[in-house]
Parts: structure tokens; sequence; C-alpha cells
């Protein structure tokens, strides 16, 4: 029987497969075909990392970073010099520090200035017949079974403007939408996947706003939210857009904890309370109201 593996191994691996009474092939790389297979080397041990997260797996990575680095012209000591003099002007990653925004207090078009500059007109925009219907969906969302429920259907599609969706999407939409209620955490990713395969459509948009209903501090994206935070790049390919798209659902959430500081935004969403009192809505989706009718700006 014969195993074949056409992959890069270590000097002794031919010994060894000897002394085991098995015999093999190999053959000497050229300069250019060893720096590639190192390449390929260095995402396999990776991804073996990745798997086990053990010790072994770690210096197996250190060795072919070690050969990569011989292989280009540098030595063990460059290599160290250069992570020495790195370390000591950017640090290292003990602290284990997680950069989630810069705000820029020189930048003359922020956000929140801009938010300040058209408080009337975002109160103005956020009425309230639309936090009522808001309400509504968020109310009625475990009282019934959406997937079947035409009711809700047709208030959730009409709110967030679902058009120009296939009749297929939409039943799947729904399905899918009942399936994962009790599930709040269910990552972007999955239920992107699930329905691209209905008609390979990616709506960005009402997936977000499905994930929100379920769980309220998640991000919405939509066209007002992009335009006033200035988020989306167009990507035809799906995986590259799926990509794209968690991206920019983790910068909506940074917006969003900026703005939770700010004291004229903070004002902004009292207002907005004092229009559905007694009822109330969670922070992120009085954010999305303000972004939304920003966006309009």
């Amino acid at each position: 029987m014969v195993k074949t593996y056409n992959k890069l191994v270590r000097d002794r691996i031919p010994e060894i497969i000897k002394s085991s009474g098995k015999s093999y092939t190999t053959e000497i790389l050229s300069a250019e075909d060893y720096l590639r297979m190192l390449d390929a080397k260095l995402d396999e041990e990776l991804a073996e990392y990745h798997k086990d997260q053990n010790i072994e797996e770690l210096a197996d990575l250190l060795e072919v970073i070690r050969a990569a680095a011989i292989a280009r012209g540098y030595t063990i000591e460059d290599l160290e010099r250069v992570r020495a003099e790195k370390a000591a002007k950017r640090g290292g990653f003990e602290k284990r520090i997680l950069l989630r925004a810069v705000v820029d207090p020189m930048e003359t078009d922020s956000i929140t200035d801009r938010i300040c500059q058209n408080k009337a007109a975002i109160l103005e925009k956020v009425s309230v017949p639309m936090l009522e219907k808001y309400c509504w969906l968020e109310d009625n969302l475990y009282k019934c079974d959406v997937s079947t429920n035409t009711e809700y259907q047709r208030k959730f599609s009409h709110y967030y403007r679902m058009r120009f969706v296939s009749p297929q999407y939409r039943e799947a939409f729904f399905v899918l939408f009942e399936e994962i209620k009790e599930n709040p955490d269910i990552s972007f990713e999955k239920v992107a996947r699930q329905l691209y395969s209905v008609d390979q459509k990616h709506e960005f948009s009402f997936i977000s706003k499905m994930l929100h209903t379920i769980n309220t501090s998640r991000p919405i994206y939509d066209s007002q939210v992009n335009a006033a935070l200035k988020l989306r790049t167009y990507q035809p390919d799906f995986e590259k857009r799926l990509k794209k798209d968690k991206e920019i659902l983790d910068r909506i959430s940074d917006q969003y904890r900026i703005l939770m500081s700010s004291p004229e935004v903070i004002e902004l969403q009292e207002k907005i309370d004092l229009k559905i009192a007694p009822k109330t809505i969670s922070t992120e989706k009085k954010l999305d109201f303000i972004l939304w009718a920003l966006g309009d700006k």
C-alpha cells in the first residue's frame, strides 16, 4: 500500500521511515520550490496549532519559522533582534489588550458632532408610531410562531422594508427566524450561510435585523446607518462579502460603545425614552434609531 504525501518534512523523517522497515521516495527541492513549500508548511502548522493548541504544535510552528527565516537569507539572531526591537518599541502581548476603537478628538466631522448638530431633526424622524411598531415586533416575538404567523411576517416585512426578496427566501427567512429565536448568540455567519443556500442571495441588512430582534444588544445594518458611518465597500464575492459584513457589524458595535459615553447622545436617548414611556427599548436600538435618522441627513 502506497500513501502519497508530497509535503515538506523534517530532515530525519526518511531515516525514521527506513528504521520502521518501510521504503520511501523523496526529492530535493529547488530554492524556489523550497520557499513555496515552507510557506505551505507554515499554514499547515498554524492550522494544527489552532486544532490542538499544545506546546508540541507551537514548537513545530517555531521550527518552520526558523527555517523560513534562514531560507530567506536571515539568521536566527536577525529574527530575534527584530522581534526584540519591535517588542521594545511597541510592546508584546502579555497585557491581553483588545483594541476596540480609536477616537480622534481633532476630527471635526465626528459622528457625535453631527448628531448634536441634527438633534431636532433626529428626534422628529424617530417618531412615536415608528417606536410603537418596533415595540410590537419585540413584544410579540415570543407570543407566536413567526414561521406561520402572517400578521407578524407582514408587520416585520413592512417595518424593515423587506422588499425584492423571492418568496422562497422570505419563507426560509421566517422558518429560520422561528428556529433560532431561542438562541440569541447564534453567529451571523451561520445564519447568512443557511439563507444564502436558498437562492444565492446575501441579505445583510435583513439578517442583522432578524438577529437584533432576537437579541436587542446586537447591531443593525441598513443603508442609512451606512450613510451615517460611511461603512460599506461592495464585494461581489460571497465569502468576501461575508467577511466584510462581519467587520462592519463589529464597527457598528464599536460606534455604539463610543456614543454611549457621550452626554449629548445620552440626553437624546432620554428624549426618545419619553416618547414611548413607560415602555423601554435597548440602548443599542436607540443608538440605531439615532444613526438611522442621521443617515437621512
